[in-house]
């Protein structure tokens, strides 16, 4: 299997990531959410979404890359990370990267804790980066509401 190299995503990347966030979601959330739940979270997502958080949105994305295939992206804004995805057919280790990728873009601007909101498939994997769980919650997504995890990690400095 090939490294996975991360970069900084470019405006250009957007439809790839839209791709991406589609295929994480509906490949790793189902069973855990229904496919109500998913197709509304997913139906009105676009291209320009992504292009438009990385401009006005505020958001720094980062992309996973194997042998020049995205498998996975990061994106944060401040000291919360607004979404972690990787492919579910080739993005295997690729999320634990693009969060040290994420960790250290948050520490470089100093930033003490990071948060974040766990869909409820995510939080073991969330829990082995040092995260812990704050309280349960809900997020709105296409006029439905999912349950999520809301989570934070104290992030030392270098």
């Amino acid at each position: 299997m090939h490294r996975c190299i991360v970069r900084r995503a470019m405006l250009e990347d957007a439809r790839a990531i839209c791709d991406l966030h589609k295929a994480s979601v509906r490949g790793l959330c189902a069973g855990i959410y229904s496919s109500e739940q998913i197709e509304a979270w997913l139906a009105p997502r676009v291209p320009d979404d992504y292009r438009n958080a990385m401009t006005v949105g505020g958001e720094t994305m980062f992309v996973g890359q194997r042998a020049e295939r995205m498998v996975g992206f990061a994106s944060i804004k401040t000291s919360m990370l607004m979404g972690l995805y990787v492919d579910p057919d080739g993005g295997r280790g690729a999320g634990r990267i693009l969060l040290q990728a994420a960790e250290g873009y948050a520490r470089s601007d100093a930033v003490a804790v990071l948060s974040l909101q766990s869909t409820l498939n995510a939080v073991p994997f969330y829990e082995r980066q040092g995260f812990s769980p704050d309280r349960h919650g809900t997020v709105l997504r296409g006029g439905l509401e999912l349950p999520v995890v809301e989570m934070s990690k104290t992030l030392r400095a270098y």
